[in-house]
């Protein structure tokens, strides 16, 4: 049952889109495989053990990357001698096998746990409860479906939990309570102290837990309660808070060392995880939505309803059991102060409560055997018992299959993406919804609509119509608009923008739910005229009346610059790029005045284009393209030493060949023909400009210089490297005229002679 679509929702390669930017793919395994193949590229690049983020900690990118270097062992048996490069274009070329052998292996993870839920069972309730309990969690619905993704943070803080959890009753026996003795029984010796080797191991597993997910280490006030009412005078206590720290620090070493990033990314998710969610917010918290909906959606209503009284069993059978018992509470509480309900969030409480479910059936039997033991047949009680357990088992179930057999379909953003190339034309412009097909700028003419799930007035001044005048095409994405429809109160601005749509943008294509699972996404038309641009000025002025410095906002604002950019539509490539300056994101800033300072040139506004260029240089002194474009303005308006300073600097920035065709060409209008041929000499044989640079420098050699005979040799070189047969039978049939004068004029055949 775990294998049963382990495959579903693998990336496609044949689609020949980035994976890691592929919504179909579950957001985990993206996450997890990317920030590890980050780390070292397959082999292609210096290993970097810093994921370079605190929002999750390390552990997880770690095991993934244990996992993919399993793979290339793999790799290497099959193809012995491949280089880390030849390895690299295989991962991207069959990305589907390198996701499916890490989910397989995620699984074995997913197995241990549930056999850790057995022995949990076992030690406090005995065989029976343990067996019954991890039963409940191997058929589990989220459990199967966190196991089945790469290195889950929620999987693996699941596995160290119970590895505490069991560590917490060995620390209660130590202390001199029997485990799984039941309330009532004779008083055991008391003042008893752990060793300090299981209290270590206690705090260890907490911490690597904590490494896999922040919220586990609130487990350490379970881990208390385990060393007893006076813990605080217990050096074992205390040698388990320092393993945690030191744990944490082992299994996510940059969560410490690059402190700066984990401030910040912790700072960025507090703020998202205590804001309202769209369309999933009910409430200023999330513990009544964990209570009342997710716990009995993951778990099913009766095993949850049977765990919640179990909790009181588990709690009846002595020292040993109550911290464990304080585990769920504690998860969920932690949880619960969050906005937004999340069942994955509380996974490492459900194996507990099965145990508590498990406890409560075992509880009936024996109650209704010493009841009615005489009036009714021996195996009945038990019967009953299997009877309820399996309720409790398959309750889940049905709506399990009906998932995976949605899962099975085909998705909706590969089948919108299919149609969308087969049927409109690259140079169309387009607006694509986060959660629908994924395209890039260079692939076609397209932009990304802002999304947050929290936050939404960050990005709010999108969400108007009339700013989506001069794109044809209007992919949206269910998955959104769904949100703000069930919420539309609190968000007029965007169920409004959705109103529009729906209203103005008819559809010329929509996913089939027969056919395809996913989000429903649709392709609609945009009216061809929407507004002016004193319009679309005004609109943004209203809706973004101060900078705020939101990266997404000024993003979006930057991929409708480049877009009309690369569409020719220089004006509307300047006005967005202004419009992207507004917002003032220091990150997207530098982007902005290189898109503004070409729309300029384009336009020919070099003035415009030298303010803008001169802005960004000052900003960002190492950016080359930036460097480039200032160099142009300089030379269109006449100042030639300047664009020389700017096309050496940027040379001297990045090697790149094209700023010696850019210093040749200056040399040349400069009438410093002999600097001219030398710079085109300098461009490398291998480079795509050498055509370029043959071509000029043999003008100048033949036309300017009076060396006709190294010109006809620049021109037979431009010939070979001519990209069209057309235009190399063109230069070869220049060569050979310039080859005819040459020998009319007593120079010499094949471009030697004597003068």
């Amino acid at each position: 049952m775990r294998f049963w679509g382990v495959a579903d929702r693998l990336p496609d390669p044949t689609l020949g889109i980035n994976v890691l930017d592929d919504s179909v793919v579950e957001e985990t395994d993206r996450t997890t495989t990317g920030r590890a193949w980050t780390m070292w590229g397959g082999g292609t690049k210096k290993l970097d053990l810093n994921p370079h983020t605190g929002g999750w900690p390390g552990f997880s990118f770690y095991l993934t990357l244990g996992i993919q270097k399993a793979y290339h062992l793999t790799y290497l048996a099959s193809h012995p001698g491949a280089t880390a490069a030849e390895f690299a274009n295989d991962v991207k070329a069959r990305s589907d096998r390198f996701f499916l052998f890490g989910r397989i292996a995620s699984l074995l993870i997913g197995a241990l746990t549930v056999y850790l839920t057995y022995r949990l069972g076992a030690r406090l309730a005995g065989r029976s409860a343990g067996a019954l309990a991890a039963c409940f969690l191997a058929l589990n619905p989220l459990h199967i479906l966190t196991s089945q993704h790469i290195a889950d943070p929620n999987l693996l803080a699941l596995l160290f939990v119970l590895l505490a959890a069991l560590a917490m009753v060995r620390i209660v026996e130590e202390r001199g309570f029997a485990a799984g003795a039941r309330q009532g029984g004779a008083a055991p010796a008391r003042g008893g102290e752990p060793t300090l080797q299981t209290a270590a191991i206690a705090g260890a597993m907490i911490g690597f837990a904590g490494a896999c997910k922040y919220v586990p280490l609130v487990l350490a006030l379970p881990l208390a309660v385990a060393h007893g009412r006076s813990f605080l005078r217990s050096r074992a206590f205390y040698v388990s808070m320092i393993a945690i720290v030191v744990a944490l620090f082992l299994a996510s070493p940059y969560t410490f060392l690059d402190w700066k990033t984990t401030l910040k990314d912790i700072q960025t998710q507090r703020s998202a995880l205590f804001s309202d969610w769209v369309g999933q917010t009910a409430f200023p918290f999330s513990l009544p939505t964990y209570l009342a909906v997710s716990l009995p959606h993951a778990m099913g209503w009766p095993a949850y309803l049977l765990g919640l009284v179990g909790m009181g069993y588990l709690w009846r059978r002595g020292a040993a059991a109550r911290p464990i018992a304080l585990l769920p509470a504690t998860i969920v509480l932690a949880n619960g102060a969050l906005k937004a309900a999340q069942e994955r969030y509380v996974l490492v409480a459900i194996p507990i409560l099965f145990l508590g479910t498990a406890l409560t059936i075992l509880e009936l039997a024996s109650w209704a055997r010493a009841r009615w033991g005489a009036r009714v047949p021996g195996p009945a009680p038990m019967a009953a018992a299997g009877l309820i357990a399996l309720v409790g088992l398959a309750w889940p179930l049905p709506e399990y299959a009906g998932l995976r057999r949605e899962l099975a379909k085909p998705d909706t953003r590969h089948a919108s993406r299919k149609w969308i190339l087969a049927n409109i034309p690259t140079d169309r412009p387009m607006v694509v919804e986060l959660y629908g097909p994924v395209f890039t700028q260079e692939e076609r003419s397209v932009v990304i609509m802002p999304f947050f799930a929290t936050r939404v007035p960050m990005v709010r001044p999108a969400y108007h119509p009339e700013l989506l005048d001069g794109a044809e095409y209007y992919v949206s994405s269910g998955e959104i608009s769904r949100r703000f429809d069930a919420a539309a109160a609190n968000y007029p601005v965007e169920s409004g923008y959705y109103r529009w749509l729906r209203e103005n943008a008819p559809v010329v294509w929509s996913a089939s739910p027969e056919s395809t699972s996913g989000p429903r996404v649709e392709v609609r038309r945009l009216p061809k005229e929407i507004s002016t641009r004193a319009e679309r000025d005004s609109i943004w002025a209203r809706a973004l009346p101060q900078p705020t410095g939101v990266s997404r906002l000024a993003l979006y604002t930057v991929d409708f610059a480049n877009m009309f950019g690369r569409l020719g539509h220089h004006d509307r490539a300047e006005e967005w790029a202004l419009r992207g300056l507004q917002v003032r994101a220091a990150t997207m800033t530098v982007r902005l005045l290189t898109v503004l300072a070409y729309s300029r040139l384009q336009s020919r506004d070099f003035e415009g284009a030298l303010a803008a260029a001169h802005d960004g240089v000052a900003r960002a002194p190492r950016d080359p393209r930036i460097r480039m474009y200032l160099g142009f303005a300089l030379k269109e308006l006449g100042r030639h030493e300047e664009a020389r300073r700017e096309f050496e600097a940027g040379y001297s920035l990045t090697q790149d060949p094209r700023f010696l065709m850019h210093l040749g060409t200056l040399f040349s209008e400069m009438g410093r023909s002999e600097d001219a041929v030398g710079m085109y000499s300098r461009v490398p044989q291998s480079h795509p400009d050498r055509y370029g640079a043959m071509r000029e420098m043999s003008l100048l050699l033949i036309n300017v210089l009076g060396r006709p005979e190294e010109g006809l040799e620049a021109l037979r070189e431009a010939a070979r490297l001519a990209p069209d047969p057309e235009q190399a039978r063109a230069i070869q049939e220049e060569a050979a005229r310039i080859e005819g004068i040459l020998v009319a004029r007593g120079m010499g055949a094949g471009g030697r002679g004597t003068r």
